[in-house]
């Protein structure tokens, strides 16, 4: 079907408010949920398969009879449109913004967000996804800001939300926290040094290793491991303490052979030990330090596998030196700015990059002669997702989600869940039993607020729910007018709200219900309540469905979804992920426009959907030949079935394929209703071109020409009608343009999408068996006449079957003659011959061609090429005028080829047929 065609049947939508009809048709609630994409560009084939997914099961619930929630949504927040906007802007830093104006800065990244939802939402409507495009859920519209700050109260006043000094990844590029779920991993070159701590008091050094040189001004203490044995080395003139099993690869680095070890003892030994900090006259602060400097102790986190079991700690700059820091009362510092510059503590190296000062700190300790090995590490090192900048893992103040403490409750209600495939829920199960506390302040512009408001007077904190506490009624919420609100304080001082926003996660993870304007239209969502069905990519494992089940959790108690249906990416032919940088994306309207939007979603849909899709141009004109085939047919039907047919008067064929109808409607739905569409699409694309069209049409072509006038020709009429109307209905949610164009043409009316796919008739699985038989037959038949060289088209006088199995003996008695027809034979019974196994016997086939039968089907496939060529309909008649010996099938030739009229006669001119060295002369006229 050519996209010009596909532009009309979007006119009939339009015109005729298919759509809206659907929508208003009342049914069982069925909530779909979209997850909303960003609006920053235009849609490539990643987001093109998304939506295709989408819009084939909505479409597929709506012909169930249920009325389908379908409202789309985008995000319009975060470091993505911040990032976008600073680059058209100029910008290279928070102070640019400052600079700029926040509110110009803010009105910019609007305008950013908003810029191509118009365009996208055309795109997803040119690719037949019907949702409510007209009324999409922003994450920046006051209303759903509004359910933002309902939720955030309601994790407040459970005691679900806490603001703490904690290490937590920084982007120093955007200067503010990333979450967990926004750091991604890549490979880097960094220093890797083996640095000596003199032990206080004694002329002896502990030996540590670490890959980060930048983090040693906020040492406060070394980890050892309890259970170890650790040695005192005599290397030279020095004492060095460090892991015994390590002893020899350590010695060997720092290029000394003449050792021996004085003493082995446990690593319990060493807790208390205190050293000297070995930049305390860099960084001045380290000699004010209490309890610092000293050995604690950690069998989770030593391990003796590299370094010297001996574990610089930072508690400032790393999670697991903070969790044993704080355990164990070492002091937390972190001089470093959200910029990931020195503070103006830190002396000579204030103001400087902290990776940029490696080289400066090792050089520093090689002057004091404490750096004992240099050497580069390459090693997985986390990035920013949105900017790839290098995190730092710095202490900060932030306002965090106590997610370790609803950890165990959300690993119950994930279990559930129905995940599609169901190994997914496993993948998520995973992710969440690592989820850590939930940093959810970021310190940037374009986001929700935060709603916390504190007083710099007494210390209180107010956190609002509603917006009717701010005592005004601002038309929007976002910075810089809500930080312009003041509220009073019970100290009689004025609160003002703290600057940050909230991580953008958070935004799209309260679709389920922010969406519907909850809390305050309760209405619609007491109505719509949980999401039937979720369709996204694997990313949202610790994306949208992490902040999701989260923030659900934390104000209604339970998972918000019931069904995920879980998708791969989309590659390219050599397995790369599609991506403009590196020019391997296929834009989908350039497939559309080449070979119809039907045959790129048909391509879409026909691979299980959770794995990665690998995008072949070979492969969608696979799927456009066969969509060839399948266009070809029902132009079949619309040819010569356009008047009712008669059930009664069917055949067994045609009862045959009734039943394969119901058997492949029943699997159709049984797959559609377990989120394997790939299985539907698969099962009816062999249905229509293997069971309709090469086998049955190819059987009842005969009794449904205009000219053939027996009773049966309705049976057959029926049939047809009866299998394409059926079809149709199935076929609509994956090829909606072509299914609504053939109904059209087919059976008038309305449009097939506001057809209901009703529940299937009885199968006559003995019938399907018999012809399963038959078929098995008919392929050992050609077999054979490919083995001995027998072109098809030559009618062999007979064939018969060698079998003990009584369903081949009731297939013989049942199908004879399409057992004939389909194996071109003259009749069925016992001959001698070439012969076939199959599955439940043998076959024989006669070595006699059939040459009068032979001679008249090139005769008729030639009349019937010359009919096409004059411009004739399928109903016209002719006079047909014969030069050949033909006479006994008269008959024949009258119905086959609509001959109004069959003169014998000597032609000196005319169309030539031929068999071997028989011919047939012949003359097409019209009456």
């Amino acid at each position: 079907m050519k996209y010009e065609e596909e532009e009309k049947i979007k006119e009939f939508w339009n015109s005729g408010k298919v759509y809206e009809k659907l929508k208003k048709r009342k049914g069982k609630k069925f909530y779909f949920l979209d997850g909303p994409p960003y609006a920053t560009g235009y849609i490539h084939m990643g987001t093109a398969w998304n939506k295709v997914l989408k819009d084939a099961y909505i479409r597929y619930w709506r012909m169930k009879g249920f009325s389908v929630w379908d409202r789309p949504g985008y995000d319009t927040h975060g470091l993505p449109i911040e990032n976008k906007v600073e680059k058209e802007l100029g910008i290279k830093s928070k102070s640019d913004i400052e600079r700029l104006g926040v509110e110009k800065f803010i009105l910019a990244c609007r305008e950013f967000a908003t810029r191509f939802i118009d365009i996208m939402n055309k795109q997803f409507m040119d690719l037949g996804v019907w949702m409510d495009w007209s009324n999409p859920y922003l994450t920046l519209d006051k209303s759903y800001i509004e359910g933002a700050w309902a939720t955030f109260k309601v994790a407040f006043d459970k005691g679900l939300l806490y603001k703490g000094l904690y290490p937590v990844h920084v982007c120093p590029h955007d200067e503010t926290v990333v979450a967990y779920n926004e750091i991604e991993y890549a490979k880097v070159s960094d220093p890797s040094v083996y640095v000596k701590f003199k032990v206080h008091g004694k002329n002896e050094y502990i030996v540590i290793w670490t890959t980060t040189p930048w983090t040693l001004p906020s040492n406060t203490g070394v980890m050892a491991k309890p259970g170890a044995d650790y040695a005192r080395v005599n290397a030279g003139d020095m004492k060095l303490i460090l892991a015994k099993d390590l002893v020899e690869s350590v010695m060997k680095k720092i290029g000394i052979e003449d050792y021996d070890i004085e003493e082995i003892f446990k690593g319990e030994k060493l807790e208390g030990l205190k050293y000297e900090h070995p930049l305390k006259e860099e960084f001045g602060f380290q000699k004010n330090l209490v309890n610092a400097h000293r050995i604690v102790l950690s069998d989770q986190y030593v391990t003796l596998d590299v370094g010297t079991g001996l574990v610089h700690s930072a508690p400032g700059h790393g999670q697991e030196d903070f969790k044993v820091g704080t355990e164990n009362g070492l002091p937390v510092i972190s001089p470093v700015n959200m910029n990931g510059t020195y503070n103006d503590e830190c002396g000579e190296f204030s103001g400087m990059f902290v990776k940029h000062a490696d080289k400066k700190i090792i050089k520093k300790l090689a002057e004091k002669g404490l750096m004992l090995h240099e050497e580069r590490v390459s090693h997985d090192y986390p990035q920013c997702w949105r900017c790839n900048s290098p995190l730092l893992q710095l202490a900060v103040q932030q306002w965090f989600f106590k997610v370790t403490e609803i950890r165990k409750k959300l690993i119950e209600e994930n279990n559930k869940v129905n995940w599609h495939p169901s190994w997914a829920k496993q993948r998520f199960g995973n992710w969440l039993d690592s989820l850590g506390d939930w940093p959810i302040s970021r310190q940037r512009y374009w986001g929700i607020p935060l709603p916390i408001w504190t007083c710099s007077k007494c210390d209180a904190v107010r956190v609002i729910g509603d917006t009717k506490e701010l005592g005004k009624d601002l038309k929007d919420l976002h910075r810089p007018y809500i930080d312009e609100v003041k509220l009073k304080c019970k100290c009689g001082f004025q609160m003002e709200r703290i600057k940050d926003v909230l991580d953008v996660w958070f935004d799209s993870g309260l679709a389920p219900w922010a969406s519907l304007g909850y809390p305050k239209n309760k209405k619609l969502f007491d109505k719509l309540w949980k999401c039937d069905l979720e369709i996204e990519g694997p990313d949202q494992i610790r994306g949208w469905w992490n902040s999701q089940l989260i923030t659900s959790l934390i104000l209604f108690g339970e998972a918000p979804f019931s069904n995920i249906l879980f998708h791969g990416f989309v590659l390219d032919a050599h397995g790369i992920k599609m991506s403009k940088s590196k020019g391997n994306t296929v834009d989908p309207e350039e497939v559309a426009k080449k070979y119809g939007t039907d045959v790129l979603r048909f391509y879409l849909l026909s691979s299980p959907p959770w794995d990665d899709f690998y995008f072949k141009w070979i492969d969608v004109e696979t799927v456009a030949k066969s969509f060839a085939v399948i266009e070809n047919t029902f132009n079949f039907v619309k040819t010569y079935a356009s008047e009712e047919g008669a059930e009664k008067e069917m055949l067994a064929e045609d009862r045959w394929i009734i039943s394969r109808l119901n058997s492949v409607l029943k699997s159709y739905d049984d797959s559609m209703k377990s989120y394997n569409i790939h299985k539907a699409v698969l099962e009816l694309n062999d249905f229509i071109i293997n069971d309709f069209s090469r086998w049955y049409i190819k059987i009842i072509r005969n009794r449904v020409w205009p000219s053939y006038t027996k009773k049966d020709r309705k049976g057959a009429v029926y049939a047809l009608r009866k299998v394409s109307e059926e079809i149709l209905k199935i076929m609509a949610p994956i090829t909606p343009f072509f299914a609504d164009k053939a109904k059209s043409e087919m059976f008038m009316g309305e449009s097939v999408h506001l057809s209901l796919i009703l529940d299937h008739g009885k199968s006559e699985k003995d019938l399907e068996l018999q012809m399963e038989t038959v078929k098995e037959i008919v392929e050992a038949c050609h077999s054979i006449r490919k083995d001995e060289g027998i072109k098809l088209k030559w009618p062999v006088k007979s064939i018969s079957v060698e079998s003990n199995d009584t369903n081949v003996a009731k297939a013989l008695k049942t199908f004879e003659s399409v057992l004939l027809e389909m194996s071109n034979a003259g009749n069925v019974k016992k001959t001698a011959g070439y012969k076939k196994e199959f599955s439940k016997g043998v076959v024989h086939m006669s070595k006699e061609i059939m040459k009068d039968e032979a001679l008249l089907r090139e005769f008729l496939r030639a009349v019937q090429d010359k009919r096409k060529k004059e411009g004739m309909n399928v109903t016209d008649k002719i006079i047909l005028h014969i030069d050949g010996d033909l006479k006994k099938f008269s008959k024949e030739i009258e119905e086959k080829v609509s001959a109004k009229k069959i003169v014998f006669e000597k032609l000196e001119e005319g169309d030539d047929a031929s068999f071997e060295d028989m011919k047939v002369r012949f003359l097409v006229k019209k009456p």
